[in-house]
């Protein structure tokens, strides 16, 4: 099927719905680097959204001068789907294997993920890519499949050439030249090319001919029939819809005038048929919109059940009467212009991707100022509690649960918990909260000296991400002890890792469960693809390491470094990493940063830029002593792990990393009583992610909202 023509009227009409109807985005101002998944953002309002206690303020909680501590479930800011959230959406809402958020600007981060309402901004240039996708998205979702191939026959004396003169009821390329033809092909796709020939056999050699697509030979064929013996020669090509030039073309001729032999090459007919190897049956794609047929049913009630039955899974909620009357335009002005009332449907499913209501996760305020909290609707909440778990839309068993009002009881609301878990769709769980949380995806673009590090290169690189992907996948998929996620001594391993981490064993490609046993590794803290990412191309980096142990397993942010300040301390001859960075935060401008930071990473100091052990920084002994920002001392990283997990802070971080991944949003003040009341039932029920989502989203910041006074 030929691509659509874009319709002026069209622009424009998606133009008014999108400013009619678009929730107001905020800017992005998002300072935190993501290779660091750092905690500190900023808030619309200019101020900071988190502060060095790790806390966040919401100037629009309710004011406690005014009618005491109430009650706040705080509220977000309306969420644009991000890159991953889209393709995820339109997979599951169309069928569909594209993925065209891939081109879509970066998303901003904030808080450490890029899921974050505040930061998400829309461009211009993003309205203009929302377009594009959902007219490439519908085109292919409404395909009509091709049922009976095409076939052109061109006899040759009737076609062009460059050479040659007709000879009976064939055209003789009495020298070097071609016979060929234009055709539009209507599809992409598998077609065969044939030719009808003979020779004029002369010389040494028998006559070639190319059968050539747009002037390139796609069959090569020493052409052994003569006269009376004609014979077929054939190629299959892929071709792309639209106009081509198929010709034959003759390349060896021959003449010996004493002895009266001329090579020639004589063409019949030339044909191309296709596409072929068409697959049976319907386009499913088509088949999951087209719920009933227009020519059958009724045109219009047809048409507004089929727009009906999308809109509501694509704005994941029911439609009003008005909203659907103004889809219904879309097919009226394409018949108005000459069109079909296909041409039309298709139209108004493409406004329908286009409209805030897709784009947006859009939570609504019966009273925008009031601050006085109310729950979510059933369809907001089962969009949160989808998006968190499968970063994507609700499938038809929580629409179905949203539509009989039943996801306000908390107890339905668990079981719709639990079962999406185990859904293989939560394995968005690994790839966007634990991909961003334990920087896994940070892996894929990490940079080592190769002079320094040989053994770096792509191979090592995946192995070192599907190691912490299965790593994770017993935590967030298969309910282990959160505690272990520190403590644990297991691990997966190919044969490049089971070398690199030194364990012994027969290994292949294939990863496999092994544990270190009394080798100096666990837990998450020293994967080799935390260990690499946490370093600099050419040595190791205690700050950034000791940065990552406290904002993201203990959840306290160091103040930023002060402006103008070196970042980077190159090593130095003769010095180790620790010496060279104790001499740095002696500067009374530095302290403040590393003194929380440094002991912690210092701890991890015996890994090196690989994560492999050593035992020696640039030629001396290795101190990896240091202490917890409690005062707290250890003597290794490993007696730091041990130490950390038994924190009451580390739980607290898990519970407020999860909260602000499920929620999209910061941490304020008001929702540290719901935080402490999720995070002492998970620590109760053995430490489970699931039991921490159950509590999670049972908790009144996730299931209700309030209004802001400054809307």
């Amino acid at each position: 099927m030929t691509r659509q023509t874009h319709r002026p009227w069209f622009g424009a009409a998606l133009g008014l719905v999108w400013l009619a109807a678009c929730p107001s985005s905020p800017t992005a101002n998002d300072t935190d680097e993501p290779a660091t998944a750092g905690n500190t953002m900023t808030s619309p309002t200019g101020g900071p959204t988190e502060g060095t206690a790790g806390e966040t303020e919401d100037p629009t909680a309710g004011d406690p001068t005014e009618g005491g501590e109430e009650a706040d479930p705080g509220r977000v800011t309306v969420h644009r789907l991000n890159r991953t959230e889209y393709n995820n959406t339109v997979r599951d809402l169309l069928g569909t294997a594209q993925r065209p958020a891939d081109s879509f600007p970066a998303d901003d981060f904030g808080l450490g993920f890029d899921n974050i309402s505040d930061v998400l901004s829309t461009s211009p240039l993003q309205a203009e890519l929302y377009e594009r996708a959902a007219e490439g998205l519908i085109l292919e979702a409404m395909e009509i499949p091709i049922t009976d191939p095409g076939s052109w026959q061109i006899e040759a004396e009737d076609a062009l050439a460059s050479v040659g003169g007709a000879s009976g009821e064939a055209w003789n390329l009495y020298s070097n030249g071609e016979v060929y033809q234009t055709i539009e092909l209507p599809y992409d796709g598998q077609y065969k090319f044939s030719a009808r020939v003979w020779g004029q056999q002369a010389g040494p050699d028998l006559p070639h001919m190319n059968l050539t697509v747009d002037q390139a030979p796609v069959g090569m064929f020493d052409v052994e029939a003569v006269q009376n013996g004609a014979q077929v020669y054939e190629v299959t090509i892929d071709a792309t819809a639209g106009v081509h030039k198929f010709a034959v073309e003759f390349t060896n001729d021959y003449y010996d005038e004493p002895n009266m032999a001329d090579r020639n090459l004589l063409v019949d007919w030339f044909k191309v048929e296709g596409p072929i190897n068409l697959p049976d049956g319907d386009n499913p794609l088509r088949t999951r919109i087209m719920v009933c047929d227009p020519n059958v049913d009724g045109e219009e009630v047809c048409l507004r059940e089929i727009l009906t039955k999308f809109t509501e899974r694509a704005w994941r909620r029911p439609v009003t009467g008005a909203e659907l009357d103004a889809l219904m335009k879309f097919v009226g002005d394409a018949k108005g212009a000459g069109e079909t009332w296909e041409a039309g449907l298709r139209i108004a499913l493409q406004a329908a991707l286009v409209s805030p209501y897709f784009i947006y996760r859009v939570e609504l305020d019966a009273a925008p100022t009031d601050l006085t909290p109310h729950p979510l609707s059933d369809f907001e909440l089962a969009s949160r509690l989808s998006y968190f778990l499968w970063s994507s839309m609700p499938d038809d068993e929580l629409f179905a649960a949203a539509a009989a009002g039943s996801l306000q009881d908390p107890k339905v609301l668990e079981t719709q918990a639990r079962r999406m878990l185990a859904d293989d769709r939560a394995r968005a769980l690994i790839d966007n909260f634990a991909g961003q949380w334990w920087l896994i995806r940070n892996i894929a673009v990490a940079f080592k000296d190769v002079a320094l590090f040989p053994q770096w290169n792509d191979a090592m690189r995946e192995s070192m991400r599907t190691e912490m992907r299965l790593f994770a996948e017993a935590f967030f998929s298969e309910d282990r002890d959160m505690l272990e996620m520190l403590t644990a001594t297991d691990t997966f391993v190919d044969a490049t890792l089971a070398q690199h981490y030194g364990i012994e064993g027969q290994f292949g490609a294939e990863f496999v469960p092994a544990d270190f046993g009394d080798r100096p590794f666990q837990g998450i803290l020293n994967k080799a693809g935390l260990m690499t990412v946490l370093s600099h191309a050419d040595h190791t980096s205690p700050v950034k390491r000791g940065k990552w142990v406290l904002e993201s397993l203990l959840c306290q942010v160091p103040p930023p470094p002060p402006p103008g300040v070196d970042t980077k301390l190159n090593p130095v001859e003769g010095k180790t990493q620790r010496e060279i960075l104790e001499a740095h935060r002696d500067k009374p401008e530095c302290i403040s940063c590393h003194v929380t930071m440094d002991p912690l990473g210092f701890g991890l100091e015996h890994y090196d830029p690989l994560g492999a052990w050593r035992d020696l920084d640039n030629g001396l002994p290795i101190d990896a002593s240091g202490t917890l920002p409690n005062g707290t001392p250890f003597a290794n990283g490993l007696e730091m792990q041990t130490l950390i997990a038994d924190e009451p802070d580390f739980l607290r971080c898990v519970a407020r990393k999860t909260f602000i991944y499920a929620l999209g949003r910061a941490v304020g003040l008001k929702d540290i009583p719901y935080l402490d009341g999720v995070t002492e039932t998970f620590s109760a029920n053995d430490r489970r992610f699931s039991d921490l989502v159950v509590s999670l989203v049972t908790s009144e910041p996730f299931r209700m909202r309030r209004g802001d006074p400054a809307m």
